[in-house]
């Protein structure tokens, strides 16, 4: 039988360990997504002219029929997918929440149902770069592994255009 004092020793060093890690990865990730928002030279910072908007814009119409078809919800989930938490941190870069906040600024550009929407896909689409890697590992199938990238991204896909579509039928758009 553990001790309690084992368990909490060996939970807080675990703890500590992932918060490094993590903290490591999303700090460098949003690093890397403000730097795509501010090249090419010239352009200006955040811009669907950046190159992080260039990226977002050509993903963005597929997103239309789930209510977030902008270049910036695009561009979070494209960072989403190296890790869930870097979703938050790309639309904080990208809608330059400076006094009003992330909150604001979704209140400002977004619907609730479209919110709702995004909040499906990002939360269902497809696993972090990490448990991909992971999968391929465990199950040594590109095919499985393709499989458990691919299904859940057309699941969220489907699921969040349902919610939408439905959600403005009823008139909550």
């Amino acid at each position: 039988m553990p001790k309690m004092s084992g368990v909490l020793l060996q939970t807080r060093e675990r703890g500590k360990e992932f918060l490094h890690k993590a903290g490591t990865i999303i700090l460098l990730a949003v690093v890397v997504v403000w730097a795509l928002s501010n090249l090419p030279p010239g352009v200006a910072p955040g811009s669907s002219d950046s190159l992080i908007g260039r990226i977002g814009s050509a993903i963005a119409p597929i997103l239309k029929p789930a209510g977030f078809g902008t270049w910036q919800a695009a561009a979070a989930l494209v960072f989403g997918a190296v890790a869930k938490e870097l979703i938050v941190g790309t639309l904080g870069v990208l809608y330059g929440t400076g006094g009003m906040g992330l909150a604001g600024a979704i209140q400002a550009n977004w619907t609730p149902l479209s919110a709702y929407a995004f909040l499906v896909m990002s939360l269902v689409y497809m696993p972090c770069v990490a448990t991909t890697v992971a999968i391929r590992r465990e199950t040594g199938s590109r095919a499985w592994t393709a499989f458990a990238v691919v299904y859940p991204l057309v699941l969220a896909w489907v699921l969040a255009v349902i919610i939408y579509q439905f959600g403005s039928l009823l008139g909550l758009a």
